[in-house]
C-alpha cells in the first residue's frame, strides 16, 4: 500500500442540517445511524471529525442541545491512519517564545477536518505540556523540514508579523522531473483556485489576471538523467506555491500526482510523497538575535544519481552542499 493510503487515507464526508432543536444524545444517535458503521463512528468522535456549525465537537465540552438549522458535517477516515514514523520530529531549537522542529512528511501542521488529534501541533502541545502552542506558518502534509511554533499569543502575533511581512527567508530542496532547461530562473504570477473533483488545487493565472501574487527563485543544484535537484527560495507564501510554479514551468516535483503526471511505479516522476523539503529558515526576531534553522535531510531525499552531472554554485549552507554532494 502506498504511503498516501497508509498515512493519509481517503475521508468520507456527510453533511446535513438539523431541522429542529436536538439534544446532544439525539444528534449523536442520528449521526451514528447516517454513517451506519459503529466502529468508524467511534473513530470519528475520537478524532474530532463531527462538526457543528463549522466547529469540531468535543464531547467533554459539548453543549447539551443543538439549535434548529445547525449545519452538521461528519468527516470519517475510510481506514485508520498509520502513525507517522518519528513522532513529532527532531527538536531544532527552543526558548521561552518558540520551538522549531524538523517536521516529518505526512504529519499535518495543524488539525484537519477529519482529525484534531493527528497533527504536529497537537503532538508538541502534549510533549512540551504547552496548551497554547500554535503554528506560525504552514507546510503541506507531504512536505518535510523546518516547522516553527509559538508558545503563546504574544509570540504568535510577533512571529506571525515576521512571516506576513515576508521577512522570514525560506529555502527548500525540490526534486523535479523533467529537469528545467535553465540552471537559474524565477517564476511569478497570480495563483488562483483551479477545479478538481476531489482535492483543493491551484494554478498560475495568465499575466495580468487577478489573484494572489506569488514569486520564487529557483537554482539547479544537480542533474541526473530525467531528474534534477533544485534550490527554491519563495518570497511569498501561497498554498501549494512551489508545486504550482514548478508545474507551470514544466518541471513538476517528483511524487506530485496533483500537479504532475499520475503515479506510475518506476517512472522518473514517481515517489511515495511530494519530494519537497523545507531545509532552511532565516528568522529575524525583534529585540533578539536572528535564528538560522536547518532541518536534516530525510531518508527519502537522500538520492543518488549518475556521476555525469551539471552543478551550479550552491549557497553557503552545509545542508545544501550535502544534498548536492549526494548527486556526485
Amino acid at each position: 500500500m502506498r504511503a498516501a493510503e497508509r498515512f493519509d487515507p481517503p475521508v468520507r464526508r456527510l453533511a446535513w442540517r438539523v431541522p429542529a432543536r436536538r439534544s446532544l444524545a439525539e444528534l449523536l444517535a442520528d449521526a451514528r445511524a447516517r454513517l451506519a458503521d459503529d466502529e468508524r463512528f467511534e473513530s470519528a468522535l475520537w478524532h474530532g471529525g463531527l462538526h457543528v456549525c463549522g466547529h469540531p465537537l468535543r464531547l467533554e465540552a459539548a453543549p447539551q442541545e443543538v439549535a434548529a438549522g445547525s449545519w452538521i458535517r461528519l468527516y470519517v477516515f475510510e481506514r485508520e491512519p498509520e502513525p507517522v514514523p518519528g513522532g513529532p520530529g527532531a527538536l531544532l531549537y527552543e526558548d521561552d517564545e518558540l520551538v522549531a522542529v524538523a517536521k516529518p512528511a505526512w504529519l499535518t501542521m495543524q488539525g484537519s477536518h477529519a482529525s484534531q488529534r493527528l497533527s504536529l501541533e497537537a503532538a508538541l502541545r502534549e510533549q512540551l505540556r504547552t496548551p497554547g502552542l500554535a503554528a506560525v506558518h504552514r507546510l503541506d502534509r507531504q512536505t518535510s523540514g523546518v516547522a516553527v511554533f509559538a508558545k503563546g499569543p504574544g509570540a504568535a502575533r510577533a512571529l506571525g508579523r515576521v512571516f506576513a511581512e515576508r521577512r522570514a527567508r525560506k529555502r527548500y530542496l525540490a526534486l523535479v522531473s523533467p529537469p528545467p532547461g535553465e540552471d537559474a530562473f524565477e517564476v511569478e504570477g497570480a495563483i488562483v483556485p483551479a477545479p478538481h473533483p476531489r482535492r483543493p488545487r491551484f494554478a498560475l493565472a495568465p499575466e495580468g489576471a487577478p489573484g494572489r501574487a506569488s514569486h520564487a527563485r529557483f537554482r539547479v543544484l544537480g542533474r541526473a538523467g530525467a531528474r534534477a535537484l533544485l534550490l527554491a527560495e519563495p518570497t511569498t507564501g501561497r498554498t501549494h506555491q512551489l508545486r504550482v510554479q514548478l508545474s507551470a514551468r514544466g518541471s513538476p516535483i517528483v511524487g506530485d500526482d496533483l500537479y504532475g503526471p499520475p503515479f506510475r511505479p518506476g517512472a522518473a516522476s514517481a515517489a511515495e510523497r511530494v519530494q519537497l523539503h523545507a531545509f532552511q529558515l532565516e528568522l529575524p526576531r525583534p529585540g533578539r538575535p536572528a535564528l538560522l534553522l536547518e532541518a536534516p535531510l530525510p531518508a527519502d531525499l537522500e538520492v543518488a544519481g549518475p556521476s555525469a552531472l551539471v552543478t551550479c554554485p550552491v549557497p553557503p549552507s552545509p545542508q545544501a552542499r550535502g544534498a548536492a554532494a549526494r548527486w556526485t
